[in-house]
């Protein structure tokens, strides 16, 4: 019967090699330059999404930081624990911001009365300039705040925080508001303001503003790669170009004599200037409210993907660009497409030649396979691996087998697990005293020196020692005080219970479950429940659970009484040898107490 199956085997794969082969190079030949390229620009655009909603929710995490700084500072000031009543608890507040939140370039107050206090990088350390009223007097102060901690009065200063736009938008708005990006007077670096306003009844009296960099936004959007020749970069609403790789936009305003930032047409980027208006093209208006993939042709007569995404946090209205040249994904697919197909039908020659011998040896791990379902279908699950064969194929169909294996091994076992656990819940126990039970049995075990599929078997079917209890009464399995003589009897039913629930076991771990669950209340003097065994007439699991079970119950707090200690617990296990329990297995239990007292400490409740 084998034979035949692996003949039959060995002729279908033959037949299949050949069918497949010509099949595949036929649409190769015929097919594969359109389907690849549809398949390479879905891929192109799925990237462009993935990275587009990346550098969306970085751009946001990056100016959450200064809108929270700025959110709770006016918080703290409701609630009178940073207070412009108090300059200096405010000046500090502000140090300790600038040095929690590299990107802020500075934090500062200003109150209707034209009153200033700001803190600032400069030089490695802090920098404090207040602009403070003093009976209708100006006085303009800037302190190093080195070690010298020098103050110098500026006597010719004229800044009015009142006419700044940051104070503006925030005297129009009931939360947080940001300025247009622009170029910062001190560092000459590109940066925005977030500003909130402090009200006094209904009224705004102050506004707390937060300067925050975009030079590490702007790098950080600038290094992003969708391949060599791409570019992502970020514009404001005034198409403004806040990051572009390889670009300084800061740039000398001819007219006005001062720094701004670059204008999107002023980028020496054709194609970056292109697919904006190609974006446009798409648009009704000048706006959008979503993520815009634009395919486009330009000038040099190259095909280019481009996707444009809004990014808006309250007032602003900024964009994420970004494009990719086709032939950067499908540039060595045109140049290698002849090389491709003359290839594609080598191979299928290969193949269908080496199809014949490969099946030849493709039914012996067929058959390892076979031989493993059949120890599958039995649940004997503790088996060795099939073993690899020559073929990386086939070594894919036997690792997923093996995979398969562990898989139900792993459920079977879970499943038993959780069956004991439900078993010990009404009892208010937990599933660490399941774990315990197992370990500590395994551990006498192997001192009695097991070997590791009797291990495997002691460890599950310990599991199930008390799923008798599910048929035990709440009133009994939970009572405080001390059973009744009645109760006590029909307590002493979950072992028939247990074993009647795992009657006619289907696998060797049910059978050993069911042993242990009926057995494991016998003595080794005869006097247990409730078949009354003596001495190695009880099964060794049985013997084994018997010990862990009451040095665990011991141990253990339960409704009826508190948790007593690991060597009075270990006295009543020694004391118990030849009367309660098999003299062999608590010598074993003696020689490996540290190693229970360990598995104690690690699952303890």
């Amino acid at each position: 019967e084998y034979l035949i199956m692996k003949i039959s085997l060995r002729f279908t794969l033959i037949i299949s090699f050949i069918l497949l082969i010509t099949v595949s190079v036929g649409l190769v030949t015929t097919s594969s330059y359109y389907s690849t390229k549809n398949i390479m620009e879905d891929h192109v655009r799925n990237i462009m999404y993935n990275i587009s909603s990346f550098a969306l929710d970085k751009s946001k995490t990056y100016m959450q930081i200064a809108k929270e700084a700025a959110q709770l500072t006016k918080r703290l000031e409701n609630v009178n624990v940073v207070t412009s009543g108090n300059k200096d608890a405010m000046e500090q507040y502000f140090k300790e911001q600038l040095s929690l939140h590299n990107q802020f370039s500075s934090i500062y107050y200003a109150n209707n009365k034209g009153e200033f206090i700001m803190v600032f990088r400069k030089n490695g350390h802090y920098v404090t300039k207040k602009i403070l009223k003093q009976n209708d007097i100006r006085v303009v102060t800037l302190k190093n705040n080195d070690n010298k901690n020098k103050i110098n009065i500026l006597t010719n200063d004229s800044y009015d925080p009142r006419i700044r736009p940051w104070y503006k938008l925030a005297l129009k708005s009931s939360g947080i508001s940001w300025t247009d990006p622009y170029v910062f007077f001190t560092s000459q670096k590109v940066g925005i303001t977030a500003s909130v306003p402090l009200h006094s009844s209904s009224n705004v009296n102050a506004v707390i503003g937060v300067d925050i960099g975009l030079n590490e936004l702007s790098n950080f959007i600038s290094d992003i790669k969708i391949s060599v020749n791409s570019k992502v970069f970020i514009l404001d609403n005034n198409l403004q170009v806040i990051s572009f790789p390889n670009t300084n936009s800061v740039v000398k305003d001819k007219i006005k004599k001062n720094t701004r930032l670059m204008k999107l047409n002023e980028l020496n980027d054709k194609i970056a200037i292109f697919s904006y208006n190609q974006l446009k093209n798409t648009l009704s208006s000048n706006k959008f409210k979503e993520r815009k993939f634009v395919k486009f042709e330009a000038d040099d007569k190259n095909t280019y993907y481009a996707l444009y995404l809004p990014f808006k946090i309250n007032n602003i209205n900024w964009i994420i660009g970004m494009y990719v040249p086709e032939n950067d994904y499908l540039g060595l697919i045109k140049k290698n497409q002849n090389f491709n197909i003359m290839l594609s039908i080598l191979i299928g020659i290969f193949a269908i030649i080496g199809g014949y011998f490969i099946a030849k040896q493709i039914s012996k791990p067929i058959g390892r396979m076979q031989n493993m379902a059949h120890d599958l279908h039995d649940l004997n699950l503790n088996i060795p691996y099939v073993k690899p064969s020559n073929f990386e194929e086939i070594d894919e169909a036997i690792d997923s087998f093996n995979i398969m294996k562990d898989s139900l091994k792993i459920a079977y076992s879970d499943t038993i697990y959780r069956l004991a656990v439900a078993s010990e819940y009404k009892d208010m126990d937990t599933a660490k005293h399941i774990k315990r039970i197992g370990k500590y049995s395994v551990i006498i075990g192997t001192y009695l020196k097991l070997d590791e599929e009797q291990l495997y078997l002691l460890e599950n079917a310990s599991l199930m020692h008390d799923i008798g209890k599910l048929g035990i009464s709440d009133d009994i399995l939970l009572k405080a005080d001390s059973l009744t003589k009645d109760e006590r009897i029909i307590m002493e039913q979950h072992s028939q219970i247990g074993a009647n629930i795992l009657e006619h076991p289907t696998s060797d771990i049910m059978k050993h479950g069911r042993e242990v669950a009926l057995y494991h209340h016998e003595r080794w003097d005869g006097r247990g429940y409730p078949s009354k065994l003596k001495g190695d007439k009880i099964p060794l699991f049985a013997r084994i659970v018997a010990i862990a079970d009451v040095f665990d119950a011991v141990v253990s707090k339960r409704c009826y009484k508190d948790a007593m200690s690991l060597d009075y617990a270990k006295e009543i296990i020694v004391n118990g040898s030849g009367q309660h329990f098999d003299p062999m297995c608590v010598e074993a239990f003696i020689n490996s107490f540290e190693q229970i007292i360990e598995v104690y400490e690690e699952y303890k409740e």
